[in-house]
């Protein structure tokens, strides 16, 4: 005997329903903070459009075979189906389907990555387990501290921003939410992508490709202001990197490298003096090495050491250097692990 028709109605009614609730609710959705990512969240609505005639169609045909096959007994059902008419209709269906939505997708990717005039270049370097964005115009970089305190990219409302982004060592995705859509840091690549913030506030990001034990903890944040609040900020952070200095106490420096991070950020020696350097790596199963430089944009390098695994130690012997103000780093974690050194 027939089931109820009854039923099956209210079931089609409450799918109906829930295919309408859905694509109502796709328009509540982030519309991104940038015109790219207004642009991501225009085709999520297109696709949810065109999606709705695919899924509703399955559902009814679906629920009419419930219908017109059901049967309660136990003969096997017959096969009245199948064939290549049934293969042509399912590989035709799909392709139909990827032909329409193909257009959308290719003028969404197209203004995504249409190249606009930079006003901000930051160059993003990403390491385990932090980031650093270095200004290449101001001349200033921006570093957190690892599983401390994340770094905060500081960018200007409505000003074109370009990022260079690149790796230190592994894997890493640069993913903010509200952008709509990430970029994969690839070690010994450089990945150049654009986009213009909209919209004032403090916006949350983080590394979205898994690389290591502290991946939960690779944050930052993207806080969008005023232009004249850019510009103080900058003028800001040049003071403070200006007002960085130390005396000389000797020709023996000490220097620890604990938790991805060093116990001093300034350094000084006498001018015209060979000086001895002592590192210490507390990092277990981590590398850390010396550099010098000219600037933290690596232009001149006056002296390198090998790298060291910690736990170890080593006493380092570098040759004179002139009087001037130079920069130190541990060149696998770059910036992030940084310091002013001075000759004097």
């Amino acid at each position: 005997m027939g089931s109820s028709p009854l039923p099956v109605t209210r079931t089609r009614i409450a799918r109906l329903a829930a295919a309408s609730a859905l694509l109502l609710l796709t328009g509540c959705a982030k519309e991104g903070i940038s015109p790219q990512g207004q642009e991501v969240h225009r085709l999520f609505v297109i696709i949810m459009i065109l999606a709705a005639p695919v899924f509703l169609g399955v559902e009814a045909v679906l629920i009419w075979c419930i219908v017109r096959y059901r049967k309660r007994d136990d003969d096997p059902a017959p096969q009245t189906v199948g064939g290549s008419r049934s293969l042509v209709v399912f590989f035709a269906i799909p392709a139909v389907i990827i032909a329409v939505l193909f257009p959308f997708g290719e003028a969404t990717l197209m203004n995504i990555e249409r190249r606009e005039t930079p006003q901000v270049q930051i160059k993003v370097e990403g390491f385990q387990w932090e980031w650093t964005f270095l200004y290449l115009n101001e001349g200033l970089f921006v570093a957190g501290k690892t599983l401390v305190r994340p770094a905060v990219m500081v960018l200007p409302v409505d000003e074109p921003v370009q990022i260079q982004l690149v790796s230190r060592d592994v894997i890493h995705s640069f993913f903010v939410p509200d952008l709509l859509f990430k970029r994969d840091a690839i070690p010994g690549r450089t990945t150049t992508f654009t986009f213009t913030p909209t919209q004032l506030g403090t916006f949350h990001g983080q590394c979205a490709e898994f690389c290591g034990l502290w991946h939960s903890r690779m944050t930052f944040d993207v806080k969008v202001v005023a232009p004249l609040d850019y510009q103080a900020w900058i003028k800001q952070q040049r003071k403070k990197a200006q007002g960085i200095t130390c005396e000389p106490q000797g020709t023996t420096l000490s220097l620890i490298a604990h938790n991805i991070s060093w116990n001093q950020f300034c350094l000084a020696v006498p001018a015209n003096t060979p000086f001895t350097v002592d590192i210490t790596n507390q990092d277990v199963g981590i590398q850390h090495n010396f550099s010098i430089y000219d600037s933290f944009f690596e232009k001149k390098k006056y002296f390198t050491s090998p790298r060291i695994t910690g736990p170890d130690s080593e006493t380092l012997n570098a040759n004179p250097l002139p009087p001037g103000h130079y920069y130190f780093q541990c060149d696998v974690h770059g910036p992030a692990m940084s310091g002013a050194f001075i000759v004097k």
